[in-house]
């Protein structure tokens, strides 16, 4: 179905039937995914497996150049969202998830609706992530503005439930939640209610999330110890297992009976440079090889650290500052003739017959040697100001988007290739999984299995090597392991032996 809003009204596509409706005066963003309900291939509805992208506004992008980002500057950056591969945006109107600070003022207003505009061309859509309210007696407020939004055309709202949880209790949430799931339900386009996984564990707040909120976050994968350090083998995939719903301990099939929104903690830029980076990519299959939807942070598939105090800026290239082209150089005017004043002669040219059409002009192609852009300060950063050193992130000369978009195995690369899989793979989208215990060789261990219905996909086998030595692939329950095909490019010379630090997705052939 695709609805656009026209003259006031909405105008809808449905089976070759054309239909006005000047009832309703919100937009509904159309369809992204080939997957998604609506697109003649499944009747699945489009957020239950989504890739959401959670952005801070003001530290993603500066459009004016005045130092602070703002919705216009994540408009100009879609087409770096659209080739990520992500279906929605979901963007903060409160730093910390704090009270709400970007209002849907007539200049909001204008901004987010260009944004919507532009996110429905890419493909894309765009939830609110609504803050908390004012104060415990601000529900009308709150829902005025969630109402707001959604007439605005967002795609859905996020309701980040610790904010809540600091002045107000369970059931009270429970019961602001039951009204912005009727709210998002009154609107067309398959709106939706998401939220954040609660602070505190309450049994009233907890029974009013599986009732009204779509999908609610899990508990983030990978956390650290209490000492600070990074999480062991066996207690990252314990807390992998138990946010897919289900923590038996035993090498045997399990399909997950919920879909929750998966998401992870930020590693911190600190210690063993490479168990560092070794957590990363294994996250980053975790995430994106599972049968849940996903939740990502901004800067997250670089590898920014946003686990400080002080969240960093969006690194678009090493020096993240947006300069100005060089003026092109003026030509040289020739000397004025002596016979200025008269016309130069012309002599009489035939025009084309009517039926010639030249060839269309070739592409011109520039050959070059180079991994990289001849001068990277010359591509848009962040802004046109000063930086403050602050606000820069610790790794932030080497994890920007300018190098590792030409780095084949960066960590970008790695999400881009995930998200594909995780939306276009059926055996990593609906599969059933296998995860084995291989705790002892520093190792996670999974294999997914094709659907039962399916004629034409694999068993899937995932590992992540977070130890310092190669390690062996053996028995895999039954899986073959010769002649396994990677589905990650570059792909290792040996798939059966996963190297320190390195990650495998590959099928039976």
């Amino acid at each position: 179905m695709a609805k656009q809003l026209v003259g006031g009204g909405l105008l809808c596509l449905c089976a070759g039937v054309l239909c006005v409706n000047t009832a309703i005066p919100a937009r509904a963003q159309v369809l992204a995914q080939k997957n998604w309900a609506g697109s003649g291939v499944t009747v699945e509805v489009w957020w239950k497996r989504g890739v959401f992208y959670r952005i801070d506004p003001t530290k993603f992008q500066d459009s004016t150049g005045s130092g602070k980002g703002d919705l216009a500057g994540i408009t100009q950056r879609l087409d770096y969202l659209q080739s990520l591969g992500v279906d929605a945006l979901i963007v903060e109107t409160a730093t910390g998830g704090g009270k709400a600070t970007l209002l849907p003022t007539p200049e909001v207003s204008t901004a987010f609706d260009a944004l919507v505009r532009a996110a429905v061309g890419r493909h894309l859509r765009v939830l609110m992530d609504m803050g908390a309210p004012a104060s415990q007696q601000a529900d009308a407020q709150y829902l005025q503005m969630a109402r707001a939004w959604l007439n605005q055309g967002a795609a859905g709202i996020f309701v980040p439930i610790p904010a809540l949880q600091k002045m107000d209790g369970g059931a009270h949430i429970a019961q602001l939640l039951q009204q912005l799931r009727a709210l998002t339900d009154n609107f067309p386009g398959e709106r939706v209610l998401l939220a954040d996984a609660p602070a505190q564990q309450d049994a009233t707040l907890k029974s009013g999330l599986e009732k009204y909120a779509q999908l609610t976050a899990s508990a983030p994968l990978g956390a650290a110890d209490k000492s600070g350090a990074l999480p062991s083998v066996a207690t990252l995939r314990g807390q992998w297992m138990a946010d897919l719903g289900d923590t038996s301990a035993s090498e045997t099939r399990s399909q997950a009976a919920n879909h929750p929104l998966l998401l992870a903690v930020r590693v911190p830029a600190t210690g063993d440079a490479a168990k560092r980076m070794a957590m990363e990519r294994a996250l980053a299959v975790m995430l994106l090889a599972s049968r849940s939807a996903v939740l990502l942070e901004y800067g997250q598939e670089l590898g920014l650290d946003n686990a400080g105090k002080e969240a960093p800026l969006m690194q678009w290239t090493p020096t993240n500052l947006t300069r100005k082209p060089p003026p092109p150089a003026e030509e040289a005017k020739p000397a004025p003739s002596p016979n200025a004043g008269y016309k130069a002669f012309l002599p009489y040219v035939p025009p084309l017959p009517k039926n010639f059409f030249p060839p269309p002009p070739m592409p011109v192609v520039e050959e070059t040697d180079r991994p990289t852009p001849a001068d990277v300060t010359l591509l848009p950063g962040f802004t046109a100001v000063t930086l403050d050193a602050a606000m820069a992130a610790p790794n932030g000369a080497t994890a920007n988007v300018v190098t590792e978009t030409y780095e084949p195995g960066s960590l970008l690369n790695l999400y881009k290739q995930l998200i594909r899989l995780h939306h276009g793979n059926a055996t990593i989208r609906s599969g059933e999984q296998t995860v084995l215990i291989r705790d002892a060789l520093g190792a996670l261990v999974w294999v997914r299995h094709a659907p039962s219905n399916s004629r034409t996909s694999s068993t899937v086998v995932v590992a992540c090597n977070l130890s310092d030595k190669p390690v062996v692939l053996g028995d895999l329950g039954g899986v073959r392991v010769q002649g396994l095909r990677s589905l990650l490019s570059p792909a290792p010379g040996d798939l059966t032996k996963v190297e320190p630090g390195g990650v495998v997705v590959a099928e039976t052939r």
